[in-house]
């Protein structure tokens, strides 16, 4: 091989790595990684718990999957997080659309609610009726809520939400509801 080629086969090389670790240090910049609002930790105890239940309010939907939970239960986990904040309890899985009582016996050996997730605002006159059932209220109380705001165009205040809902569901809901974006 001549020399000249050798020169050029040497500076394409140099030039190649160079490119190749611009390509390298834009890909993984901050702006380009995907965020999550999720966390995964690994602890080295990490094969120890491995039948350990996993936390319904961290774990990724890729955990759930490689856990053995259908992929429209674990999406469905992941959008009730993402509109309420997290789960208060197991139970609160019933809310999630084709979830019944075996399926809910099914996923809660899998998972497990460690500490209670703070609720998310629920702005009730933007609500759609899936928003306002993943956040507790009933059937009835979602008509009750339509039935408010088609008189009146929205709910104004406590006063016309606590005409709609018995004592124990006011003070459950009245702490997260607001009316009115500011």
């Amino acid at each position: 091989m001549s020399e000249n080629r050798k020169f050029l086969l040497l500076i394409l090389l140099i030039l190649g790595i160079f490119a190749g670790e611009k390509l390298y240090k834009n890909f993984n910049t901050e702006k380009n990684k995907k965020e999550s609002k999720y966390e995964l930790t690994v602890t080295r105890n990490a094969y120890k718990d491995k039948n350990k239940p996993l936390d319904i309010n961290k774990v990724t939907v890729d955990t759930m999957l490689k856990n053995g939970i259908n992929l429209r239960y674990a999406e469905g986990i992941d959008e009730y997080r993402e509109i309420t904040g997290g789960f208060q309890n197991i139970e609160e899985l019933r809310r999630i659309k084709g979830i019944g009582a075996k399926t809910l016996e099914k996923i809660s050996g899998k998972v497990k609610v460690y500490e209670k997730a703070k609720r998310n605002k629920l702005y009730i006159n933007e609500a759609s009726d899936k928003i306002l059932l993943y956040f507790g209220f009933t059937k009835k109380e979602v008509k009750k809520i339509r039935k408010k705001q088609k008189e009146n165009f929205k709910i104004n205040s406590n006063i016309e939400f606590r005409e709609l809902l018995d004592d124990e569901r006011y003070y459950y809901f009245k702490d997260f509801v607001q009316y009115e974006r500011y």
